[in-house]
């Protein structure tokens, strides 16, 4: 098994270029090797992009590869997209390539001021590689397979493109870094043949610079669907004008962006239609391939790129197939996480994808950047351990077999076995086996798909170990995401506020705050907890919320009389002159057209309230009538005998 050597980056460094000893002799940039950099954002692609090393950037997503190239215009981006003729763009972008190596890049005698950097995707690599090879400089490039945690999510629907670029590029090339911010399982170490016994590093940071994420997990009721609670969350956004709000260092601050992650395409449509959303409000981030499936004016990509000036849609869509890698710039986006056991291919994996996703928020301004709703849905596990294993064993062995015959045959009889897997239908292919066609030296022969039978393990404990328990679903998204910051009292609090019946929040809240005034900011600053609360207790103070036991619409009517005292007393200074004797009677007659004219619907005024609002004294007077009566002077020295 690969054991991690463990790299312990500096103090106060948030990004591996601030690191220059990671490509100056720690790394071995002469071979393959592993780099799990553990925190998104850090800048593990720029590190290599910004280097002196001529660079190969393949990435699963090309959007990821888009954004790459806007941000790094001398990078060249090869991307054939849809058209009629392809064979002849593919040569023509074959052709481009060998220009830009010519003036950018790498030659057999030598490097370039300027090193060349070629982004590319994976299924495209081979193409790349028949250029470099054919100008014999395929080793003076690092290939740096980014966010390669994609491979395995994505070897279910993607059937042996990922397989074949594996064997492609180990056979190939000498110089390979596969970049990853999650911690790949070691079932897929131990048996994918390509990751077997590489050198595997880990950076370590400062846990000064990590910031926790604040998660609200909701676990859908039976009737709640991802379209659903998506129709509450734009319906609130179009009543209040913003999604969530948070105070930060005093001030409430609004989010007016989220970003959605779902499943399928087919959702990110119902919802567009059943709201009414149009196209001028949304950003859609899914596989080009699924843009037929969009509702007529809407299209795949358009994120900002411009992280200094970002100007976003109020709602982005993303599918699972789209956000690896992605940096979305937004200095106020919230982030919603559907997770729901559905097909198994879109099922998502914790451990590789919930990081991904609450790192995709790069701009450190955005206040909402670790903050997260996770929606999710629990199944029953459909077959035991024991069961699965012994499927997957025979699923095994039956592969073997397999290969045996076909490496015994014929060359005509291996031609009919491979015509056979290649025509066999996907949901029919790794039902009984793992056999698939793959590329060996150019040519196509039989064997066994590892990362498919990997995943297939990894989906089912997936499924079955976490998608089958709430708690242990929650306490494994708190794992991946490195939730060790926060103190304890902190995050058992959220997670009881998350969950209990919402008449009870308002005491807890109070409690907590009155035990522990000194996580009062990380309340604050929780967008998921009532500002209401914050207000209240701050206005009223403990003592006078557990007076009133708690009962909102008591502590609505005391917060609502207390805050209007200002207002009040602001009028009554316009009204009352310092000096004047008013009788009790004008008193209490003027003040009752100021309640009324600020709109106090219901409060009956008396004239002793005046003391409320000003200073008052009473003096002993004759009225019109000779009688001595007190009458009210504002300003005055409360002496009521004085001056008989």
């Amino acid at each position: 098994m690969n054991q991690p050597q463990i790299i312990n980056m500096p103090d106060g460094c948030r990004y591996m270029s601030d690191y220059s000893q990671l490509i100056n002799g720690i790394l071995p940039l002469d071979r393959k090797f592993i780099l799990n950099k553990t925190l998104t954002g850090c800048g593990g692609t720029s590190l290599f992009l910004n280097s002196s090393l001529p660079v190969v950037i393949i990435s699963p997503r090309i959007q990821v590869l888009k954004d790459k190239h806007a941000q790094h215009p001398d990078t060249f981006l090869f991307h054939i997209p849809l058209c009629n003729d392809r064979a002849t763009a593919i040569r023509q972008k074959m052709s481009d390539l060998g220009m830009y190596l010519d003036h950018h890049g790498s030659n057999p005698f030598g490097t370039l001021q300027t090193p060349a950097r070629i982004l590319v995707t994976l299924d495209s690599v081979g193409k790349v590689l028949d250029v470099l090879k054919a100008r014999g400089i395929t080793n003076l490039f690092l290939f740096v397979v980014d966010e390669f945690q994609c491979l395995l999510g994505d070897a279910m629907f993607k059937g042996n493109t990922d397989m074949n670029f594996l064997v492609l590029l180990d056979n190939e090339v000498m110089r390979i870094c596969y970049l990853s911010a999650t911690p790949i399982p070691d079932i897929y170490l131990e048996y994918i043949p390509q990751f077997k016994n590489i050198p595997y590093y880990r950076l370590e940071w400062d846990p000064e610079v990590i910031e926790e994420p604040t998660l609200k997990e909701v676990q859908m009721k039976k009737d709640e669907s991802a379209e659903k609670l998506c129709a509450q969350l734009i319906r609130r956004y179009r009543e209040t004008g913003y999604f969530e709000r948070k105070i930060v260092q005093g001030h409430i601050i609004e989010s007016h962006e989220a970003c959605i992650f779902l499943n399928e395409v087919k959702s990110i449509r119902s919802i567009i239609q059943k709201n009414q959303l149009r196209s001028d409000e949304v950003t859609i981030l899914c596989s080009e391939s699924k843009s037929s499936l969009l509702p007529q004016g809407f299209t795949v990509g358009g994120l900002c790129t411009d992280r200094n000036n970002p100007v976003n849609k109020p709602f982005t869509f993303c599918t699972k197939a789209s956000f690896e890698g992605v940096d979305f710039y937004s200095t106020n986006a919230s982030t919603y996480i559907f997770i729901n056991p559905g097909k198994e291919w879109q099922t998502l994996d914790i451990m590789l994808d919930i990081p991904q996703i609450l790192g995709r928020q790069r701009l450190d301004i955005n206040p909402f950047r670790h903050d997260a709703t996770i929606y999710y849905k629990t199944k029953p596990g459909v077959m035991s351990e024991a069961e699965f294993r012994q499927k997957q064993m025979e699923m095994e062995r039956k592969s073997r077999r397999n290969l045996e015959t076909f490496n015994a045959s014929s060359a005509d009889a291996k031609d009919m076995f491979i015509q056979a897997y290649s025509n066999m239908a996907l949901d029919k292919k790794f039902v009984d086996d793992y056999v698939d066609v793959l590329q060996e030296n150019g040519h196509a022969t039989l064997g066994i798909n590892y990362l498919v039978m990997v995943a297939k393990w990894n989906q089912w404990y997936q499924r079955n170990f976490y998608y089958n328990n709430s708690c242990r679903l929650l306490v494994s998204i708190q794992a991946a995401v490195n939730m060790c910051q926060k103190p304890q009292e902190v995050k058992d609090f959220e997670a009881w506020y998350y969950n209990v019946p919402e008449k009870n929040r308002l005491a807890g809240y109070a409690d907590f705050r009155h035990s522990y005034p000194q996580y009062d900011e990380f309340l604050l600053q929780n967008p998921f907890i009532d500002l209401r609360y914050h207000d209240w207790y701050g206005t009223l103070g403990y003592d006078v919320l557990l007076n009133l036991h708690f009962q909102e619409q008591d502590i609505k009517n005391a917060y609502y009389e207390l805050s209007a005292q200002a207002t009040i007393r602001e009028a009554c200074r316009q009204t009352f002159k310092t000096g004047v004797l008013y009788s009790k009677k004008d008193v209490k007659s003027m003040l009752q057209q100021i309640y009324d004219d600020l709109g106090f619907v219901g409060k009956t005024a008396k004239a002793t309230d005046l003391s409320a609002y000003l200073p008052v004294s009473e003096k002993l007077r004759s009225n019109t009538e000779g009688k001595r009566v007190f009458f009210i002077e504002v300003g005055g020295t409360n002496s009521p005998t004085s001056n008989k």
